[in-house]
């Protein structure tokens, strides 16, 4: 297809769409992408997953301190932004505390929702073909976005959401020379800054070098507007970290980088895991990740129908998975960012490669529903039940045998956290549970082992399937707390 080039103050010409009139019905991909968003309704009601209670105990005890800029968690400092838990405390507001899971979860399901939609936004400008918008959100919405990351009460779909939106704001504001969209891309620069961690400025900024790199409209981003806006965006995360939080957040964040970099795991396991790396990448983009290969394996679609957009999508992509590939901890949910633009190549070579394996991919797409839909009704609930046992019903037996007594937790696995969540919650008149205090005179502490220093045995319990003792409990006690009388 021959590119378009602009002269300045220029609008895109019209383009003919890249698909098949004769294709599947972009109707049909919609409701089968908006039939995805709705099988997430289920999740919202199982219990903790994970590491969901460490973002719930944050919001927990920001809303008991009133102090919405300096993080803690179990009233230790964390030093990272909060706009994911701002969030959680003004939605449970409206649902009720009660209700701080699916206040949550909602979040991060409307952020991956929202990412799609961005997707297919993005598809039509660059593109002019709304079957293909239509399929890459649908394919975004598949895989282990819709069976596990898209709907998990993480900070990582919020982050996700405002980094591509960032990145495909700028994105289309050089296509289209259009500043109004680089005050967007600033704006959700720093939404992203605040769901997580600096890195969205490195997605951001592989983009930006790759446009300045491959498209003919890159002098535009040297524009007073454009440098402006950019540099007021670079510029806070020092003004949060140094002036508004007070302190050194962005320290903490090298630092973490430079000791996860410097000490990594053993060569045996570094190496298992780079070979294995793209293969995982593959697995979890399933099942269009196989049948984008598939179309490239049996020429349905020919490497000579790139252009000009997919091939920048290409390399930003590539240039940004390169270095969760060669870190000695990369994970899925460090790329998810990515995502949406692996779905945008996918959605290209699917669609290009005409309609029989059009029509193949919308019914994986449904198949993966299906099998989504067996896992929220069926699947989970089952081994949350007898696999997981029920942290609700745990946490009522600890409050039956403490009382009104003080507990602390030391336990910081995903196990202890979930008890601990569930705690706060049904104790909405005391503090939220901390930390045990260096020399706290009476008390129950929630512990993995037994600690004599902190205190005495008092309770000892399983949470769910316990047959290796790894999910074995202690209540411990100290002081006149340990005279009061106790639940049976």
């Amino acid at each position: 297809m021959p590119e378009q080039h602009l002269v300045k103050g220029s609008m895109p010409a019209a383009r003919p769409p890249l698909s098949d009139a004769a294709q599947s019905s972009r109707t049909t991909i919609w409701k089968i992408f908006c039939l995805a968003a709705a099988s997430f309704a289920p999740l919202l009601f199982l219990q903790y997953e994970g590491e969901e209670p460490f973002f719930t105990i944050i919001a927990q005890e920001m809303w008991a301190s009133r102090d919405f800029t300096h993080i803690t968690h179990l009233g230790n400092e964390y030093p990272r932004p909060g706009l994911f838990p701002w969030l959680i405390i003004a939605l449970s507001i409206g649902l009720g505390w009660e209700n701080i899971l699916i206040a949550a979860r909602a979040i991060t399901v409307v952020s991956t929702i929202l990412t799609g939609l961005t997707i297919a936004w993005l598809a039509i400008k660059l593109f002019n073909d709304r079957l293909m918008a239509a399929f890459a959100a649908a394919i975004f919405l598949s895989g282990d976005v819709l069976l596990y990351r898209g709907w998990l009460a993480y900070s990582d779909p919020v982050f996700t959401f405002f980094t591509f939106g960032a990145m495909a704001c700028l994105w289309v504001a050089t296509e289209e020379r259009r500043s109004d969209l680089l005050v967007l891309a600033a704006l959700a620069l720093v939404g992203a800054f605040l769901s997580k961690v600096p890195t969205t400025y490195v997605f951001y900024g592989v983009l930006g070098l790759v446009l300045l790199w491959r498209h003919e409209n890159r002098l535009f981003l040297f524009r007073p507007a454009s440098l402006a806006l950019h540099a007021a965006a670079l510029a806070f995360p020092l003004l949060w970290s140094y002036g508004i939080v007070g302190n050194s957040y962005f320290d903490a964040a090298v630092t973490n980088l430079l000791w996860t970099t410097l000490h990594p795991p053993s060569w045996s396991e570094y190496v298992t895991d780079f070979v294995a790396f793209p293969f995982s990448v593959a697995m979890h983009l399933l099942p269009a990740s196989a049948l984008a290969i598939y179309s490239i394996y049996s020429r349905q679609f020919e490497l000579s129908q790139r252009n000009r957009s997919i091939d920048i999508a290409i390399w930003t992509a590539l240039l940004n998975l390169i270095p969760y590939w060669l870190s000695p901890y990369g994970s899925t949910r460090y790329i998810l960012p990515t995502f949406p633009l692996i779905a945008l190549i996918m959605a290209y070579c699917i669609v290009l490669s005409g309609k029989s394996l059009s029509n193949v991919m919308a019914r994986l797409l449904i198949a993966n529903i299906a099998i989504g839909l067996v896992g929220s009704l069926v699947a989970i609930p089952l081994y949350q039940r007898y696999v997981r046992g029920n942290y609700a019903e745990l946490a009522r037996m600890i409050l039956a045998h403490v009382g009104e007594q003080p507990i602390y937790a030391n336990d910081v696995t995903a196990v202890g956290l979930s008890l601990v969540a569930n705690l706060n919650t049904m104790r909405p008149s005391r503090p939220p549970i901390t930390s045990p205090p260096l020399n706290f005179s009476s008390g129950y502490v929630l512990a993995r082992e037994v600690d004599p220093n902190l205190g005495n045995l008092s309770l000892t319990f399983s949470v769910g399937r316990n047959a290796d003792g790894k999910r074995t409990r202690y209540l411990l006690c100290r002081g006149p707390a340990c005279a009061q009388p106790k639940a049976p």
